[in-house]
Formats: C-alpha cells, structure tokens, sequence
C-alpha cells in the first residue's frame, strides 16, 4: 500500500507531463469563434488543474521517509533554479518547473499536516495562511511579484511590436516570436504553475502558496481521516471559482483565499468534528486575523502619509 501511493504519485506527474505536451500540441483553437476558443481554454486550464490536484491529493497520501521528503523539496528547489539560470523560458521547461512546485509543496504540506494533533487546527492554520496571502497579494511580496509579471508582459509587447514593424509583413510573426523570446523571463515567473493552453502555449494560473495549502488540506485529511473525495472537489471548485472571479474582475485575487476558506465551510457542513472546535482554537483564529488585518491598515496609512 506504501509503495503503491507512490508509484501513483509518479504516475500522475508523468501524465501531467503527457497532459501538457498534448494539449499545446493541439492545432490552435485561435481559428475558432471566440467564445468557443476562450471555453476550450478554459476547459484546458480546469482540466489541467484537476490533475495537479489529483497529484498532490495523492503525494500526501503516501508515507514517504524523511530522506525522499528532504530530496523532494531539493529537487523542487533545482527545477525552478535551472530554467531561471538557463535564461529558459520554453515550454517543457514550464512543465517540469510546475512539477518543481509540487515538489516542493509536498514535504511542506507532509511537516504541517502531520503536526495538527486534531481535525479542528485546520481552522486557525487556514485562517493564518489565508491572511497571510491576502497580505502578501495586496501589499506584500505577492504584489511585487504581480507587478513585475506585468512589466515583463509589457516589455514583450513592445518587443513583439518593435521587431514586428522593422521587417517585411510577410516575416512579421517570426520577427515578433524572435524578439518575445530574447526578452529575459524575471525569476518570480518560475513561482507559478504554468497550465497548458491548446494555443500552443502555457498561461501562470496559480502560486507556489496555492500548492502549499492544496497539500496541507489534503495531508490532514489524509492524517484525520476526512472525506478525500470531498476535499478534492471542494478545493477543486474554489480555485476554480477564484480563477473566473479575477477573470470577470480583471483583479489578482489570491486563490488561496477561497480553497482556504470554502473548504472550511465545506467541512463544516460535512464533517461533524469540524463543529467541535474549541475556544482557543476561535480565538487563535480571530487573533490572527486581526493581527494580518492590524498590519494591513498601517501600511496603508504609512503609505497614504508619505503621499500626502
């Protein structure tokens, strides 16, 4: 049974790799209406969130020693560490930087899941990591990372349409795919999961922090005996409904924050240890958010003093 959780490990971040190759392989859904290439877009992206998160759901239920865990995030560390010092921002490269962050989130999730003494610290350490995330999407190293994927998105388009207008129409496009590549890729841009467009490219969808708390969730219920099936679909439906909202928005809104969240009430409706959760454990929870929100307001004003 040990050994079995980690061959299907190993097979499902092989079929991601398979998964993605295929579907940027796929002629282009571009030539399609727009409504329908936008729908099979994002039917790619749940599609392939949906097997990410069969991987991870998977990895914390095996038993790994210590020394695969300690390998794991080291080998995690090295798949982001390599595109970023190849100066490589190809696709198979993307690929396997993806699977960098699983393994990364694993052991992480493995240390923490494996350290609540009951089903009800899921509260509190949701709680902190979700605050922690609305901190660091809107005035913290989120926000500064969001900021410079937006820069680099910039450069590329005035790349692209500099190169696009020195040569001929007809060696436009190949000018303009040149020119995107010699734009160097920022680091943080490896912090993402990149999911596979059938456009012949990959889209960042989701944070390194986004995978922590998938394998944090999925440990703990793996350690307490919760409802697996449950937790994959409801943490499934709340990045999902995280990623139309800051699609319909046009805002940057932190995925972590709705699977965090929405699985807490998801659990609490179905789980009824859930419901047995102490007073210290709510006020840990309510002390942790004011503290995240305490911090939040004095950056603000600190930052609204210097403007004026």
């Amino acid at each position: 049974m040990k050994r079995a959780g980690r061959i299907w490990t190993l097979v499902g971040a092989l079929a991601w790799l398979g998964y993605f190759a295929l579907t940027v392989s796929l002629p282009s859904v571009e030539i399609l209406p727009e409504q329908l290439s936008l729908a099979l877009q994002g039917l790619a992206i749940i599609l392939g969130m949906s097997l990410l998160f069969m991987v991870i759901l998977v990895g914390e239920s095996a038993d790994w020693p210590a020394w695969s865990r300690y390998l794991m995030f080291a080998g995690g560390v090295g798949s982001i560490l390599l595109p970023v010092l190849l100066a490589d921002n190809s696709l198979p490269l993307r690929a396997f930087s993806t699977l960098g962050l699983i393994l990364i989130s694993l052991p992480v999730g493995y240390w923490v899941g494996d350290r609540m003494e009951k089903v009800t610290n899921l509260v509190p350490l949701a709680v902190a990591m979700a605050f922690a995330d609305i901190f660091s999407v809107f005035q913290g190293p989120s926000k500064r990372i969001v900021e410079g994927m937006q820069e680099h998105q910039q450069q590329v388009a005035e790349a692209m349409a500099e190169a696009a207008k020195s040569v001929p129409p007809e060696q436009a496009a190949s000018a303009a795919a040149a020119a995107a590549e010699a734009v160097r890729v920022p680091w943080i841009n490896y912090l993402f999961v990149h999911l596979p467009l059938p456009i012949g490219d990959a889209a960042p969808v989701m944070g390194v922090g986004d995978f922590v708390i998938l394998a944090f969730l999925f440990r703990a219920a793996w350690v307490h005996g919760l409802n697996r099936r449950v937790m994959f679909w409801s943490t499934l439906a709340m990045a999902i409904i995280a990623l139309a909202a800051s699609l319909i928005f046009s805002l940057a809104l932190p995925a972590l924050v709705s699977i965090a969240f929405g699985t807490l009430i998801v659990l609490w409706f179905t789980e009824p240890r859930m419901r047995a959760i102490d007073r210290q454990e709510i006020l840990l929870s309510f002390a942790v958010a004011g503290l995240f929100m305490a911090l939040m307001a004095a950056k603000w004003f600190t930052a609204a003093a210097r403007v004026q």
